[in-house]
């Protein structure tokens, strides 16, 4: 089981401790009295959990940095399919391709398929195959008749 060492309180001892405590293995020195090192936590807790952040795009916007979709190993991995099933859970049948900017890829953007594993902050774009449905309901308004103009002569008369 992972485990993270919080010690608090380090602004009360000297620095030679703090540097003592700080070398130990899976340890974090904050302070919550003087706010420090809380970034340093933050990250710690990151690292250790293996978590990846993955920001989702819509086509001609930016990325949406505000609210990341969270994955990671140890649960349904961090692949493509995984951001997909977070999403909807149909959404991977629908699925075509997705681009993908950051750290996992060789080229911005570049072009992937379900199997690509994702790295912490990419940003994912993804792009669905038309549904039987939509196509059909596509078709159907194509070839439905314009409906004819009402004249004045077609109006009725109260």
């Amino acid at each position: 089981m992972k485990c993270l060492y919080c010690y608090n309180k380090i602004d009360t001892i000297s620095m030679e401790e703090v540097n003592m405590i700080a070398e130990q293995p899976n340890t974090v020195v904050i302070s919550c009295n003087m706010k420090l090192n809380f970034d340093g936590l933050l990250e710690k807790i990151w690292e250790h959990l293996d978590l990846v952040r993955v920001y989702t795009k819509k086509a001609n916007e930016n990325p949406d940095f505000g609210d990341p979709i969270v994955l990671t190993n140890d649960r349904n991995g961090c692949s493509v399919r995984s951001v997909c099933e977070q999403i909807h859970r149909d959404l991977p049948k629908e699925f075509k391709y997705a681009k993908v900017w950051g750290k996992s890829c060789k080229f911005i953007p570049q072009k992937v398929g379900l199997a690509h594993i994702l790295m912490d902050e990419d940003v994912i774009q993804i792009y669905k195959n038309k549904t039987k449905a939509q196509i059909k309901k596509e078709k159907i308004g194509a070839d439905a008749p314009a409906e004819p103009k009402k004249t004045d002569k077609t109006k009725k008369k109260k």
